[in-house]
C-alpha cells in the first residue's frame, strides 16, 4: 500500500483547502472483452449490467452459491469492454475462478496492471487541474468521463466529490509529474479514509465469500438489481431482501487506537460476536472503519481488541 510522508491532518487540510494526489497501487483492474462481456457480467454480478450507461459506473458484488460476496467491484464501461475494479491482491486470488465461468461464451478476462495505472485526486485545485487533461469532469458520483485512453470515475466524499483516474502507465507517470508538485501527495490509507466517511465498502481477502451484499448496504448503493435474471447467489439475496431478513448491515464507526485489520471481530460486552470490520483507516489520533454488525446490537456497547466503538453516521440511509 502507498504511503505518504504527510501526516493525516496535512492531508485532511489539503483536501478541504487546496488539492490531494493519491497514487493507489494497491487498486486492480480487470477488463473484460469479447462479444458476450456483457452477456456474461449480467449472469455473474448482482447489478444490472446492460442498462448501465457508458458514462456511468456501478458498484457490483459477485458472489458464490451461497450468496456471499467474493468480491465487490467498481464496473466501468469503456470503449472496448468493461473495467472491473477492486483490491489487486483480491482479483488475483479470484480470477481463475471467474475464468472458469465464461465455459464457451466470447469473453475474455485480461489483468490491466502493470500496464494501466489508478490515481485519486481531490480538492478544488485537483478538480481545477484535472480539468485540464480530461476536460469536463463528471458531474455527479458514479458518473465517468472519458480522453482517450483516460478514464476519470466520480466517487462520493464526505464533503465533495473524488476522482479516480484511470490510464496507461506512461500516461499516468506524465500526469503525476505534471501535478505532484502542485498537489499535496496523499496515502492509500487516506483515501480508503474517504471511502470510509463516505460508506462505501471495499472488500479484500480476509472478508471474502464471508457477507451476503445486502449487508454491505449495497441496496442503497445501488450495486443490486432485483429485476434481472439469475446470477450466483440470487436466490438467498432476493429472499433475504422479500422476506425482510436482514439481521445484518454496514455501519460507520470510529475508534480511539490504530486500525484494525479486515476481518476482526467486533464484540458486545460479554464478549458474544456482534459483527466484523470490513476496512478500517487512521484518522490520527485514532481510526474511522467500516463494520458489518448484527442490527439489534448495533446500539449496544461494542468493542474491537477490547476498545470501545463510536457508532457514526453514514452519508446515506441504509436499508431497514
Amino acid at each position: 500500500m502507498h504511503e505518504s510522508s504527510n501526516t493525516p491532518d496535512e492531508m485532511e487540510r489539503a483536501l478541504n483547502d487546496s488539492g490531494l494526489i493519491c497514487p493507489l497501487p494497491s487498486l486492480g483492474l480487470l477488463h473484460v472483452a469479447g462479444d458476450d462481456a456483457v452477456a456474461f457480467l449480467q449472469s455473474q454480478l448482482s447489478a444490472d449490467i446492460p442498462a448501465l450507461e457508458t458514462s456511468r459506473s456501478t458498484l457490483a458484488a459477485w458472489c458464490n452459491a451461497k450468496g456471499r460476496a467474493r468480491a465487490l467491484f467498481r464496473v466501468v464501461p469503456s470503449d472496448t469492454g468493461m473495467i472491473l475494479l477492486a483490491d489487486a491482491e483480491l482479483i488475483e486470488a479470484i480470477r481463475p475462478t471467474l475464468q472458469m465461468f465464461i465455459l464457451r461464451s466470447q469473453v475474455a478476462l485480461t489483468d490491466l496492471t502493470p500496464g494501466e495505472q489508478a490515481l485519486g485526486m481531490a480538492g478544488p485545485a485537483a478538480a481545477r487541474l484535472l480539468s485540464e487533461a480530461a476536460g469536463t469532469l463528471p458531474a455527479q458520483a458514479g458518473e465517468v468521463s472519458r480522453a482517450g485512453d483516460l478514464h476519470v470515475i466520480a466517487l462520493p466524499g464526505a464533503d465533495a466529490l473524488r476522482y479516480l483516474i484511470l490510464a496507461p502507465t506512461d500516461q499516468m507517470a506524465a500526469l503525476q509529474a505534471r501535478y505532484g508538485e502542485a498537489l499535496t501527495e496523499g496515502s492509500e490509507a487516506f483515501w480508503q479514509l474517504q471511502s470510509i466517511r463516505a460508506g462505501i465498502p471495499e472488500l479484500t481477502r480476509p472478508v471474502s465469500e464471508s457477507i451476503v451484499p445486502t449487508m454491505l448496504n449495497l441496496e442503497p448503493l445501488g450495486g443490486i438489481s432485483y429485476d434481472k435474471g439469475c446470477y450466483p447467489g440470487q436466490e438467498v439475496i432476493a429472499r433475504m431482501h422479500y422476506r425482510s431478513q436482514l439481521k445484518r448491515r454496514l455501519y460507520r464507526a470510529a475508534l480511539a487506537d490504530d486500525p484494525p485489520a479486515p476481518g476482526s471481530p467486533v464484540l458486545d460486552a460479554e464478549g458474544q460476536e456482534a459483527g466484523v470490520v470490513i476496512s478500517a483507516a487512521a484518522t490520527g489520533p485514532g481510526s474511522e472503519l467500516l463494520a458489518v454488525l448484527r442490527i439489534e446490537k448495533a446500539d449496544k456497547v461494542l468493542s474491537v481488541a477490547q476498545r470501545t466503538l463510536e457508532i457514526l453516521d453514514l452519508p446515506y440511509t441504509p436499508p431497514d
